[in-house]
């Protein structure tokens, strides 16, 4: 794993997911990816689903160090993605 290891873009999509993307730095050819679910952010804040694109950020900023151990933790173990369901 890299020795730093940061935020690098963050997008939600389409279909509700946001992803959170870590690496070294910016151009980071094989960052990790952390997918937030609108189930995972529904069931965490006890909300029903729909959640909107506005309330999953703002989890993500709310809760971007317990995510980023997350991220850091899953590529520890060699994954290069991780889906929060």
């Amino acid at each position: 794993m890299p020795h730093s290891f940061r935020l690098i873009a963050a997008k939600g999509q389409r279909n509700g997911a946001f992803r959170i993307w870590y690496g070294a730095t910016e151009d980071d050819q094989s960052p990790f990816v952390l997918t937030l679910t609108p189930q995972h952010v529904a069931h965490a804040l006890h909300k029903s689903l729909p959640v909107s694109l506005e309330v999953i950020e703002a989890y993500a900023r709310k809760n971007r160090h317990r995510l980023k151990a997350i991220a850091r933790n899953a590529r520890a173990r060699g994954s290069k993605a991780k889906v929060l369901e």
